[in-house]
Formats: structure tokens, sequence, C-alpha cells
């Protein structure tokens, strides 16, 4: 009875070690340029050439890019009735929570700050800022404003990009 019982002790502890390794995140690279990253999260959305990045200093006015920022990369669609814009920021090991929750306190303000524009002259487009998503992928954190179904094609094409093989 004893040896039944461990084993299925045993057993138990098998799967469940099994279970949490096959939840646990993946590695992912540090050394992408994030101007690439935002190449392929634009083409995975649309036309390149329908999209702009930004030039340094296009989100002051909401917050100053912190010095555990390395690198980032913002682009935008060209056309001012289309509110899609995805930011992609490189930032230093154990920075990347923190980068997270200022593009989260972006996309809070820029809602509050342009709604009522928003809903009088394009008001189609008010669920993409309302919906937007900060995800973290390693040392990069994206956001994404953009439709539910471009999010997820933006956040896979830079999630493929990022994996460790």
């Amino acid at each position: 009875m004893k040896t039944r019982i461990l084993t299925l002790s045993l057993a138990l502890t098998l799967l469940l070690t099994l279970a949490l390794s096959a939840c646990a995140s993946p590695d992912y690279k540090n050394d992408l340029p994030t101007a690439t990253l935002g190449s392929a999260a634009v083409a995975a959305i649309g036309d390149p050439e329908d999209y702009s990045t930004a030039e340094e200093g296009y989100l002051d006015d909401y917050f100053t890019v912190p010095s555990y920022v390395t690198s980032y990369t913002l682009c935008f669609a060209t056309d001012g009735n289309n509110l899609d814009e995805i930011g992609i920021y490189q930032v230093s090991d154990g920075n990347a929570d923190a980068m997270k929750d200022v593009l989260e306190k972006y996309l809070e303000d820029s809602l509050a700050q342009n709604q009522t524009w928003y809903e009088s002259y394009i008001p189609k487009e008010v669920p993409k800022l309302r919906d937007a998503e900060v995800k973290v992928f390693g040392n990069y954190v994206i956001f994404a404003i953009c439709s539910k179904e471009d999010r997820a094609a933006v956040f896979s094409a830079v999630a493929d990009l990022l994996k460790q093989n």
C-alpha cells in the first residue's frame, strides 16, 4: 500500500512539474533593433507605405522616455483618420514592468484627453484606443493601438521574431 501511495505521489509530482514547465514563459532575444520589430509589426497589419515612424520626442506631451529605455520605435498610421499606433521599447534588464506601467498610463491619458474629439470626428476609431494593449516580451515592451485582430497580429509578429530557437 505504501509503495502504491509513493508511486502515485511521484507520478503526480512529475505531472505537476511538466505542467509548470509547459506554462513557463519563453526566453526572448535581446539583440533585435526596435526598428526591425516595428517594421514586422506594421507589415503584419497593413501596407508599410501607410505608416510613418515618429521622430524622437513624439510622445513628450504624455511622458518622458525613462533612462532605462535603450531604444525605441514608434510607428503610426499616416492617415489622420486612422488611430493605429505601435510602440516598441527596449529596456535594460529588470525594467520591463516599469515601462509597461508608463505605457499603460500613456494609453489611459491619451484616451482621457482625446476621447471627446475622437468621438466627434472619428468615432469608429475610439475602440482602438480604448482597448489598446501593452505586452512584455523579455526586455521589449510593446503597445498596440489598433483593432483586436490587428493587435493579435502585431503581438504575434513581434513574439515570433523574439522567441529563442
